[in-house]
């Protein structure tokens, strides 16, 4: 799935009373998950990673010379596909 640009609005809750906020944590996923008082839910799954410049340098008199860059290098949770 596309990751989205820009401000995402979640006009469907609008004016909705909150009944309660519930954060879940387990090994596969962490979850919030925001309940109204008319029993509808706005669930967020989280998952974060790491990204990684990667650089090869060569280290002289104490000066740094780049030799190569990689780039980026990043990657998403195990649990997802």
């Amino acid at each position: 799935m596309a990751r989205p640009k820009g401000d995402t609005v979640f006009t469907e809750v609008a004016g909705k009373t909150v009944d309660s906020i519930k954060y879940e944590e387990n090994p596969d996923y962490q979850m919030l998950e925001l309940t109204f008082s008319d029993g509808t839910l706005l669930t967020f799954e989280l998952s974060c990673w790491v990204e990684v410049q990667a650089s090869y340098l060569k280290a002289r008199k104490g000066n740094l010379k780049l030799i190569r860059s990689y780039g980026r290098i990043s990657g998403a949770p195990a649990h997802q596909a």
